[in-house]
């Protein structure tokens, strides 16, 4: 089995808007608290390759994907399907297209993609044979934020929800024993610092830097799992979530990245055998519309946040045009008989993996969401209790309604068409 690694620095180097919290209002970034990496792993059976690609932003629209995977088949020959862009979906990168309508930048667009390509190339400058494992580790670090308050889904700590405490290790050794990259598969929102004006790759990319300087030469790609309805534990203060410091995601990372190390040095992993395959496909998710006045209302109430008042009137000038539906990307990746790699568009909620882990019973599972900005990937338990991730985001994603209920059936059978295609 072959590997290959690298990485490259993707942090703008002109001024302009910051995504997540900082384009609800057209802030632009004030500085520069840590730099932001697009990262690549390459795998190898002898007969197959997989690409993985993970980047230090919210996320960014498919076109991206398609001109990421274009490039790789055209210059090294991996399939379309056997390549996977994701986003650790931290909240203090630059806007991007996709998602911050009108406040991307052309240079910056351009940028990216020159530096994608560049760490993809450089996979290829850093080639080796080598063993792969699967691991892991449990922790309460993050904690579910939909709570119910007088009859109303908010967005509030809520001890009692569903999380996924588990961060998946993909462990990758050169041939003389030495651990030379491990993948981080983990579901939580990095929304630690919230709307600081700083870009920053939030705790993914704290504990990549921890990992990285403890093992000389490692080389720590974090891919988001799904994490749309969970937070940081260490924001939950009081029955809500505050906005904490740059030493308190270091606290977080440091406690993460300890137990991760010492289980890679001397926790139990199983070996992995490659057998890869992989197929990407596209779903159609019905939408319950709503009526066009409530955009053209969100667009003339002026205490509505900029970016709902730009995205509504967007909406309302396509209204007529557009779909009673949306297409949602999904992915797997087999990397043995036992374990299968999950991949999903938007912000999937936790309760989705667990829906399309019924599709891989008794296997490992690695769940990726944030292939794209579709839109929050809620449930059908979600969208019958409502809330933010069901219809209180659907504005804000340019959607035309929200999600209907039958979507895990939608999501599910696909997954297990998927997969019987896949399977020799």
């Amino acid at each position: 089995m072959k590997f290959g690694m690298a990485r490259d620095l993707i942090t703008p180097d002109i001024a302009m808007t910051m995504s997540g919290y900082g384009s609800f209002y057209g802030n632009t970034y004030q500085g520069v608290h840590d730099d932001l990496y697009v990262k690549a792993l390459w795998m190898n059976d002898g007969k197959q390759s997989v690409l993985l690609i993970t980047l230090d932003l919210l996320f960014h629209d498919t076109e991206l994907t398609r001109s990421i995977q274009q490039y790789a088949q055209e210059r090294y020959s991996i399939a379309p399907d056997n390549v996977i862009l994701s986003y650790t979906h931290t909240h203090s990168g630059p806007a991007v297209r996709g998602y911050d309508l009108g406040q991307h930048s052309d240079y910056y667009e351009a940028f990216l993609l020159e530096r994608i390509k560049s760490c993809i190339n450089r996979v290829f400058h850093n080639t080796f044979s080598g063993t792969l494992s699967y691991g892991s580790v449990e922790g309460e670090w993050n904690i579910n934020r939909r709570l119910k308050v007088d009859g109303q889904f908010e967005n509030r700590p809520n001890p009692e929800g569903i999380t996924d405490n588990t961060v998946h290790m993909l462990k990758i050794t050169d041939e003389a024993g030495q651990p030379r990259g491990v993948l981080l598969n983990y579901a939580c929102h990095p929304v630690t610092i919230r709307d600081t004006p700083y870009l920053s790759t939030d705790f993914p990319g704290r504990i990549g830097q921890l990992l990285e300087a403890r093992l000389f030469g490692l080389t720590s790609l974090f891919f988001q799992g799904a994490g749309g309805n969970s937070r940081p534990m260490v924001t939950a203060s009081h029955g809500d979530f505050i906005t904490c410091t740059f030493d308190e995601i270091d606290a977080m990372s440091t406690v993460m990245a300890n137990k991760i190390a010492h289980a890679l040095g001397f926790g139990i992993f199983e070996p992995i055998e490659l057998q890869l395959a992989a197929r990407q496909f596209e779903m159609a998710i019905p939408l319950e519309p709503f009526a066009k006045e409530v955009f053209e209302e969100a667009v003339a109430n002026e205490s509505n946040i900029p970016l709902i008042r730009t995205t509504a009137a967007q909406v309302v000038e396509h209204y007529d045009q557009m779909a009673d539906h949306m297409m949602l990307q999904g992915g797997i990746i087999r990397l043995s008989e036992q374990v299968y790699i999950a991949a999903l568009g938007g912000e999937p909620c936790v309760e989705v993996k667990l829906n399309i882990a019924q599709a891989f019973p008794d296997k490992k599972l690695l769940f990726i969401g944030y292939m794209d900005s579709t839109a929050y990937i809620p449930s059908d338990k979600i969208v019958e209790e409502g809330g933010y991730e069901a219809e209180g985001s659907v504005i804000e994603y340019g959607l035309k309604g929200k999600i209907a209920v039958g979507i895990d059936r939608v999501i599910l059978d696909a997954f297990r068409k998927q997969l019987d295609l896949l399977e020799p």
